[in-house]
């Protein structure tokens, strides 16, 4: 089964039952509901949950702030939460907002 929901007319994010959830294209304000929707509904189901953004083009704060919000929520659960492959646009998103990478469970991956 393949967990793949439209987030706007021409990108996608994808869940693999034992895989990532891959985002890719331009996340912004417009795909944020239902990617906040999509987190939950995976954070509920999942033991362990990974965000693959090595395809995301582009992000805004909204897109972070639900990444904050999902770390908190699988650490309040007791779930694991992780987010891979973080393009350097998403980098430089997290620092205009002063914040690390690790505020929503990434890692440098230099």
């Amino acid at each position: 089964m393949t967990w793949e929901t439209t987030l706007n007319s021409s990108e996608t994010i994808g869940l693999i039952p034992g895989g990532p959830l891959c985002l890719a294209g331009a996340i912004d304000i417009y795909s944020a509901s239902r990617l906040r929707d999509e987190l939950a509904r995976a954070l509920a189901e999942l033991p362990s949950l990974t965000v693959d953004m090595s395809r995301v083009e582009s992000c805004d704060f909204t897109t972070v702030q639900l990444l904050c919000s999902a770390r908190r929520s699988a650490d309040a659960q007791g779930r694991h939460f992780a987010v891979t492959s973080v393009p350097r646009e998403v980098i430089e998103t997290c620092a205009a907002l002063g914040l690390s990478l690790e505020s929503f469970g990434a890692k440098r991956s230099d």
